[in-house]
């Protein structure tokens, strides 16, 4: 809430540090969170960036910088703050990639969205118009919203004609993107403004996508395989608690593979994406369910899902490939 401290958060998220003390040095007692030194600075800059939509727009905040009355200190902190929470996001989702947790992988991927744009929410109605608004005005109409179009999509085993149980299996989306002339012009024209050269600004970009996948069977239950738990130190350390509620999960919450892909050509309009994975173990008929999430724009998500047979690996001849025998001298022309 904005206005307010020490902060309110919503059910179920943060609430549980206000009945939290922790021990800070040069004190004999432990203290709450919004009175930790420490933890108060971190909770102050994160609230800031979350904020940063309201903030930065604040009449007091315009007055005060018209007249150079604002203290430099806060923003440089920021900037390194921001830096040093990109780090541990980036590992967070490496955690979440781990565990194979849909439901914690995509809400990481808001999280890095919300704390790059600025905004306490990556879904909200009022979040979502208010950045297309700012779209619109800064790239030129709505030609300029960042989107991605989806052409041909396609889930198959390289080479044949079924996929088999525990194959190697590759998914090709064709993509378009309709924002990217309306994004270089606007690019090049900032650059000419801050006498920039154009070439030079556009190396900088970067637009960064997430391919999310994951399967449910349409007939009949699948066989759930946990052993990537016991596998991986760091999940095999976690209290059971913890360990229970990623176990717990459905099918279809369950990563098959997240896949990152970077745009550093902002001219680019249109691109194709591959992305491997392993085909489920039991044999059946399957629901692919596809997300693609930006981490650097609101709105833009999509989800697509294709049906596909699985057949069991022990029924399905496959021809071997012919190695060349390289003990024979080979013949030359």
């Amino acid at each position: 809430k904005l206005g307010q401290w020490p902060p309110t958060f919503q059910e179920g998220s943060a609430a549980g540090l206000k009945n939290m003390t922790f021990a800070e040095k040069g004190s004999k007692y432990a203290v709450a969170a919004s009175e930790h030194k420490a933890i108060k600075r971190n909770l102050c800059m994160t609230l800031g960036r979350l904020n940063a939509r309201v903030l930065n727009s604040h009449d007091e905040l315009i007055t005060a910088g018209k007249a150079q009355l604002i203290d430099p200190t806060y923003f440089r902190g920021t900037m390194e703050y921001r830096q040093r929470t990109g780090l541990l996001l980036e590992a967070a989702l490496r955690v979440a990639g781990s565990t194979r947790s849909y439901r914690l992988y995509k809400t990481i991927v808001e999280c890095v969205a919300m704390f790059k744009i600025g905004t306490t929410s990556a879904t909200d109605e009022k979040t979502l118009a208010w950045f297309n608004d700012i779209m619109q005005k800064t790239y030129g109409g709505p030609e300029g919203v960042p989107s991605v179009k989806i052409g041909v999509i396609n889930i198959e085993t390289d080479g044949e004609d079924e996929i088999a149980t525990e194959d190697t299996v590759k998914l090709e989306i064709e993509m378009n993107r309709p924002h990217a002339e309306n994004f270089t012009k606007q690019k090049i024209a900032m650059a000419m403004k801050q006498g920039v050269p154009a070439q030079i600004a556009l190396q900088t970009y970067r637009e960064g996508w997430w391919i999310l996948i994951r399967c449910q069977k349409l007939d009949g239950d699948a066989n759930l395989n946990n052993d990537h738990f016991q596998k991986n130190p760091l999940l095999a350390a976690l209290d059971n608690g913890s360990k229970q509620n990623f176990l717990a999960e459905t099918e279809e919450n369950r990563l098959l593979n997240a896949w990152p892909f970077i745009v550093s050509n902002v001219a680019q309009k249109t691109g194709k994406v591959k992305v491997t994975f392993s085909a489920p173990t039991t044999p059946g008929k399957y629901k692919f369910m596809v997300d693609i999430k930006s981490q650097e724009f609101l709105g833009c998500d999509q989800v697509f899902t294709i049906e596909k047979e699985i057949i069991d690996k022990a029924l399905v001849e496959r021809k071997e490939e012919e190695v060349e025998d390289e003990s024979e001298p080979k013949k030359t022309k």
